[in-house]
């Protein structure tokens, strides 16, 4: 079993969301999880980094037939995380997956956003009242947090990080033979 962590606004997630999500769909057993790493509840302006790093995995996601577009802002992912958890619940996560990269990467959307959430949740099939429940409910939110802190403190402090099952953490870059490989462990 493999655990990729992950978050929207970072293209090198991307990347490994295409690549595991293909493997998914091949019968690999690929766990995903939200992991906002900056922990915080606003959004801050796209940084250097964060071009150059579009740059550096533009060519990748194309290939994968994803193209990157240059955002606006580098939203908080916790809410979006939260629906993901809801979407995976009801089957749903790689729907939900799909249509949050696609609002953030072409639609310049803002992922923080709770009416932007619940648009895209309308349009993934998912049930909007567990939704807006999801996005309201502040022990939830509070759980998901301390879940991020336990996994900062168990080396998950970027991302995408891929996950071997038994905690080895790997990248994500792998080649897929390989990937396929350590799925298996």
């Amino acid at each position: 079993m493999l655990t990729l962590y992950f978050d929207y606004p970072f293209a090198a997630s991307v990347v490994a969301l295409l690549r595991l999500q293909r493997l998914a769909d091949a019968g690999v057993a690929v766990a995903f999880e939200g992991f906002d790493p900056l922990g915080l509840d606003t959004a801050l302006p796209v940084t250097l980094d964060q071009y150059e790093e579009i740059e550096r995995h533009g060519r990748e996601a194309a290939d994968l037939g994803f193209a990157l577009r240059r955002p606006s802002r580098r939203p908080s992912t916790l809410s979006a995380h939260l629906v993901g958890e809801v979407a995976t619940r009801a089957g749903q996560g790689a729907a939900w997956r799909q249509a949050c990269l696609a609002a953030y990467w072409h639609d310049d959307a803002d992922l923080g956003d709770h009416g932007t959430l619940l648009a895209l949740a309308a349009a993934a099939g998912l049930d909007l009242a567990d939704v807006g429940e999801a996005l309201g409910e502040r022990a939830a939110r509070l759980r998901l947090r301390q879940r991020m802190v336990v996994l900062r403190s168990r080396g998950i402090g970027g991302v995408p990080v891929l996950e071997v099952a038994g905690g080895t953490l790997v990248s994500p870059d792998l080649p897929d033979h390989d990937l396929r490989s350590l799925a298996g462990l």
